[in-house]
């Protein structure tokens, strides 16, 4: 079981090129992703979409690229012209304002800032793609190691969670089967108070037989218990189980929901509360479950 929250930052370095990939994962129902990168690199978009889609299930994945030419090798010398004459134009009007006499040397001008650049060479696409596809990979094992770690702590949460659920589960099904006996003693008792009013034995059990089934529970016990145990294994499976679980969640919460109301007895009902309570925790945990 993986968060879906993480964040990590990879980089690569080939022919003299530098990609720096940072990806940020946070919790969404659907897989949305966002991809920002230099213009130098926008051709990459379709090919780093479809590596993230590989890695990633669920969640919204915001990645983005920086790119570093700084060290490739220099191809090219390119002279800015307008620049190296405004330069030597400059330095006439200088020398005759200041009634001195002499040229600016070509050495001189050449030196001079910005007349003369180096243009890196463009890197093939091919290299350009492995180096960002390295440098993503990269920041994605970083973001899953956290996805990783925090879906060990969620993970040890639901089991606790399904404990305590599973506890209260057990004792909703010691109460279930003293309903019965409970409700003909709550009848026996209220006959007993009203003393003009002679019960027939058979009529009375007919009551309690019809009472003690409209407050049945023990199905829902039963679905809530199947509910738990599948829950546990779900969270202690290695793949996306987020929403399944979500699923899960919600049916915990109906049944303890149904046991609450068919309750007549203010035991079950706060034992209902209690799993309600834990299945809404649970819940609220797995919204940030891959």
């Amino acid at each position: 079981m993986r968060s879906m929250t993480g964040f990590g930052r990879g980089q690569s370095s080939k022919e003299g090129l530098g990609i720096t990939a940072e990806v940020k994962t946070v919790n969404h129902r659907y897989l949305d992703l966002s991809v920002r990168l230099p213009k130098a690199l926008s051709s990459l978009e379709i090919p780093l979409r479809k590596r993230l889609a590989e890695r990633f299930t669920r969640g919204r994945v915001e990645v983005a690229l920086t790119q570093d030419v700084s060290g490739a090798q220099a191809a090219l010398v390119s002279a800015n012209l307008p620049l190296a004459h405004e330069y030597a134009q400059a330095a006439a009007q200088v020398a005759q304002a200041a009634g001195v006499k002499g040229t600016l040397k070509l050495s001189a001008l050449l030196s001079l800032p910005e007349v003369l650049t180096l243009v890196p060479l463009a890197p093939e696409a091919e290299t350009l793609l492995d180096a960002a596809l390295e440098a993503l990979d990269a920041a994605c094992e970083a973001a899953d190691a956290g996805r990783q770690r925090e879906g060990e702590q969620l993970r040890l949460f639901i089991r606790e969670r399904l404990d305590v659920l599973e506890d209260a589960a057990g004792q909703l099904a010691r109460r279930a089967a003293e309903q019965p006996a409970l409700i003909r003693e709550k009848l026996q008792k209220r006959l007993a108070s009203l003393p003009d009013v002679q019960a027939d034995p058979q009529r009375l059990a007919q009551e309690v037989a019809l009472y003690a089934d409209r407050c049945d529970i023990t199905e829902e016990i039963d679905r809530l218990k199947a509910h738990c145990a599948h829950m546990r294994g779900l969270a202690d499976s290695a793949g996306p189980a987020g929403r399944e679980m979500d699923f899960l969640a919600q049916e915990m919460n109906r049944e303890a929901n149904t046991i609450c109301s068919k309750s007549s007895d203010l035991d079950v009902t706060r034992l209902g509360l209690v799993c309600k309570g834990e299945a809404d925790k649970i819940r609220e945990q797995i919204q940030n479950v891959e």
